[in-house]
């Protein structure tokens, strides 16, 4: 495979990467490419040592991934980008990577409905106190407040899970990564 084609197989596969730093990645292979032909090497012995463009396309992609997920703040959606990009190295990703993050996203998914619930809680035993014969307004106000203390407690549980679980998954993501890396190698 020539230089041309080697960076025309690189810029198709990494379409998803802004534009600067798609451009300052390609420019880094052009680069390499140069220094290694003054060395002498021809474009196919350079092109092979550097491997498959798309899976670099892909390990570059995870990379990017990654950095927009860290700068996120603890958002699930571009943590769940990045988790999605590693999955696209391959099956063992699908398994150690994809299937926990499921679980956890599940878990996630069960407080924040809990949250929700309690809240809702709240507004069903005020309507009880009001409009319905089982609990009298005393007892509804202070099941409403219980519930809504409940729900709040929940929904702050919720939200510091769901940072905790963002930081975890990156760390994890970074550490695969490696392995995937050394694995190669």
């Amino acid at each position: 495979m020539t230089q041309e084609q080697f960076l025309k197989k690189l810029k198709e596969q990494m379409k998803s990467i802004p534009e600067p730093l798609r451009s300052e990645w390609i420019f880094d292979y052009e680069e390499h490419f140069r220094r290694a032909m003054e060395d002498g090497l021809a474009e196919e012995q350079i092109a092979n040592e550097l491997g498959d463009p798309r899976q670099l396309a892909k390990e570059m992609l995870l990379v990017y991934r990654v950095n927009q997920a860290e700068s996120s703040n603890g958002r699930i959606a571009p943590v769940s980008k990045a988790v999605i990009a590693t999955v696209g190295l391959g099956f063992f990703n699908l398994v150690f990577v994809l299937a926990p993050y499921l679980v956890l996203l599940a878990l996630l998914l069960g407080c924040w409905a809990a949250a929700f619930a309690s809240v809702l809680g709240a507004l069903t035993a005020v309507y009880e106190g009001l409009f319905g014969g089982g609990l009298t307004l005393i007892q509804s106000i202070f099941a409403a407040l219980a519930l809504l203390g409940l729900g709040m407690l929940l929904a702050a549980f919720s939200r510091w899970l769901t940072r905790a679980v963002s930081k975890m998954t990156l760390q994890y993501l970074k550490f695969n990564s490696r392995v995937m890396k050394v694995k190669k190698r």
